[in-house]
C-alpha cells in the first residue's frame, strides 16, 4: 500500500513539474517577438510559393480568411514572389489589401489564447500540490493508525 501512495505522490511531482515547465514554454514562444514567429514566416513563404498545390492553396485560403492577414509579412510577400494577390487577403466590404501579415496576426492570435491555456495549467499544478499535501496528511493518518493499534 505504502509502495502506491509513495509511487502517486511522485507521480504529482513528476505532472506538477511538467506542467509547469509546459506552461512557462508556451507562454515564451507564443508572444510577440518570439522564437515562434520566424517559423510561422517560413511556413507561410513556403505556402505562399506552393500555391499552386491545392493542399497548400486551402490551408493559406483558411488562414488568410480567418485571421484576416495577407502573406507573410503583408501583401508586398505574393508582389516579391511575382505571385497575384488573392481574393482571400482583401477585406470583403471594402475590397482593400489586408496590410498586416499573417506572421504578426497569427502571433497575436495564438498569445491571447496561450494566456488561458497557461492559466488552466497553473491551476491544474495546484491541483497536483493539493493532492500531494493530501496524500501526506492520507500517509500520517495511516501511521497513526498504525500506531494506535499496535498500542492497543
Amino acid at each position: 500500500m505504502k509502495l502506491i501512495v509513495f509511487q502517486f505522490i511522485a507521480l504529482q511531482v513528476v505532472s506538477f513539474i511538467l506542467g509547469l515547465a509546459g506552461a512557462a514554454v508556451l507562454l515564451d514562444h507564443t508572444t510577440y517577438d518570439s522564437s515562434l514567429q520566424p517559423l510561422i514566416r517560413n511556413s507561410m513563404n513556403n505556402l505562399i510559393s506552393t500555391s499552386q498545390n491545392e493542399n497548400s492553396a486551402n490551408i493559406l485560403r483558411m488562414i488568410q480568411e480567418n485571421i484576416g492577414c495577407c502573406g507573410a509579412d503583408g501583401p508586398t510577400d505574393y508582389i516579391n514572389m511575382k505571385k497575384p494577390l488573392p481574393t482571400e487577403c482583401r477585406d470583403t466590404v471594402t475590397g482593400n489589401a489586408f496590410f498586416y501579415g499573417c506572421v504578426e496576426e497569427l502571433t497575436w492570435f495564438l498569445e491571447s489564447k496561450s494566456g488561458w491555456v497557461s492559466g488552466i495549467a497553473m491551476a491544474l499544478c495546484m491541483a497536483h500540490v493539493i493532492n500531494i499535501v493530501l496524500t501526506v496528511v492520507f500517509i500520517q493518518a495511516l501511521k497513526k493508525e498504525e500506531e494506535e493499534a499496535t498500542a492497543d
